[in-house]
């Protein structure tokens, strides 16, 4: 207890910090409702007053900007126009950035719990980042526009990655989660139902590609699909903890919802993804996959038989479709010529439209056809060239890498233990899969933030495992030259 009579300024603490910055985003707030209610335009007020509860929360606890972001990102991913409306300024473009710079402040002050180091993982980021500015700088036809859709595909989502190893999580952050995993996996089962029973009761923007792919409320099959995936897992992690039987089937009946809702996209890429995803807690929970595989023929069967016998119908005929193919297989050949043309610097970010014409050639039998890029790392890799697109895979790579030399330290017990860095990395292997069938770094940044968020997961879980039976980290000099139990730190 502080004497009357000491002298200084008071240390802040991880209590009143965040204290004191809501009452200085406060009054900045008040200033500027002011100026837009005197302007004449209320709404802003309005959204403002909104705002300040919600500062409240991702000031006392970051982790919640995660948890907004998978609740209401979903509804403004895909705009009309494709412009960034006010709310994807605020939920995409401000909100985990500006967090990034909040949990920072916190880790500095030592008002933080986390153990967040810079590794190797965060020098491959730095230069891919300076690169890709320089990239656009040197070699984009309109420089302003592509380092915002580059800040927008990238580097948000990599401060998604931050964010979670600032923060990092611990297993009642990740049972917060859930709830909201359950509502987005739930809603996007029901919106690409919906879109092909009664596709008059959605939005337009809902529709892009009614009756041919379900795209849910993300613009594309690729990202509905990898959205699917990953709640499901996490949810599917949760539902294993669970004493009580009938809250455990009630979120097994949320991933087998997320399995139809992949099932209804009609994307081989997808199913392929989801497949191998299955695969892989199938080495996990045998008993449970065979039971879950069961009950998805058995419910398969009779919706076949019923309502839904024209999409199973028409799911049948997609798998011996060849003209996608073909099509995806042309410009993935022009891709590979392009980088072949310029593998060190590529054509410029945001340029593979403007050269892949010129490079496409006929493919055995294939005529040349149009199409845009198909590839996720191709594209990259034509786009800003062959050491950035390592330097972008490098930190899933090395946590890959790391994942295996640290398996017997990973926790058995918990939440962030074995079972879900293994589900992590099944989630990064199906948003991988799916990306080598479409473009995601340039249709959706909502998959790519996936990808990021569960390396972040992965990355927390490792530094754990890495930590000595002290709990305290080694300093970044420590964990390079004489590191614990002989390795290097993630």
């Amino acid at each position: 207890m502080r004497s009357l009579t000491s002298v200084g300024p008071a240390r802040p603490t991880r209590e009143s910090l965040p204290t004191m910055l809501l009452l200085a985003g406060a009054l900045v707030l008040a200033a500027v409702v002011g100026v837009a209610i005197a302007a004449g335009f209320p709404e802003v007020a309005v959204a403002l007053v909104v705002a300040i509860p919600a500062l409240t929360l991702v000031l006392r606890d970051p982790w919640a900007a995660v948890l907004i972001w998978l609740a209401f990102m979903p509804f403004f991913v895909q705009t009309p126009d494709g412009t960034a409306t006010p709310p994807v300024w605020v939920l995409h473009r401000l909100l985990v950035p500006s967090m990034v710079i909040v949990a920072l402040v916190y880790r500095m002050l030592g008002l933080s719990r986390s153990h967040f180091r810079l590794s190797l993982t965060d020098l491959a980021i730095a230069v891919f980042v300076i690169l890709g500015i320089a990239n656009i700088v040197l070699l984009s036809p309109n420089p302003a526009r592509f380092t915002v859709a580059f800040y927008d595909s990238f580097v948000v989502p990599i401060c998604f990655y931050w964010l979670v190893r600032l923060v990092e999580p611990r297993d009642d952050a990740l049972r917060r989660m859930v709830p909201v995993l359950v509502a987005l996996v739930l809603f996007q089962s029901a919106i690409g139902l919906a879109s092909w029973v009664d596709p008059h009761a959605l939005p337009a923007a809902w529709l892009g590609r009614a009756g041919e792919r379900t795209t849910g409320t993300l613009g594309g099959p690729g990202p509905y699909t990898v959205t699917l995936v990953f709640g499901s897992l996490i949810v599917l992690q949760r539902a294993m903890l669970l004493r009580s039987t009938w809250r455990r089937l009630a979120l097994f009946a949320v991933v087998l919802a997320g399995a139809l809702g992949v099932f209804l996209s009609l994307s081989r890429g997808s199913w392929l993804g989801a497949l191998v995803a299955v695969a892989g807690v199938f080495f996990i929970y045998r008993r449970l996959t065979i039971q879950f595989l069961a009950l998805s023929v058995v419910l398969g069967l009779v919706l076949a038989a019923g309502p839904l016998a024209s999409q199973f119908s028409y799911a049948v005929q997609r798998i011996g479709v060849e003209d996608t193919a073909a099509s995806r297989l042309i410009t993935d050949n022009a891709a590979i010529r392009m980088i072949e043309a310029r593998p060190l610097l590529g054509f410029g970010y945001g340029n593979f439209e403007h050269f892949s014409e010129q490079y496409k050639e006929r493919v055995g039998d294939i005529p040349v056809k149009s199409g845009s890029a198909h590839h996720t790392y191709l594209a990259l890799a034509a786009e800003n060239g062959l050491p950035s697109t390592a330097l972008y895979l490098f930190p899933a790579a090395w946590l890959l890498l790391l994942s295996f030399r640290r398996w017997a330290r990973v926790p058995r017990t918990g939440m962030m233990n074995r079972a879900m860095l293994v589900f992590m990395w099944l989630a990064m292997a199906d948003i991988f899969i799916v990306s080598n069938f479409m473009d995601m770094l340039h249709s959706s940044a909502w998959g790519t933030t996936l990808w990021w968020i569960s390396l972040g997961l992965i990355h927390v879980i490792l530094t754990r495992a890495w930590l000595p039976a002290t709990g305290r980290p080694a300093l970044l000099l420590q964990a390079q030259l004489q590191p614990v139990g002989g390795e290097s730190g993630p």
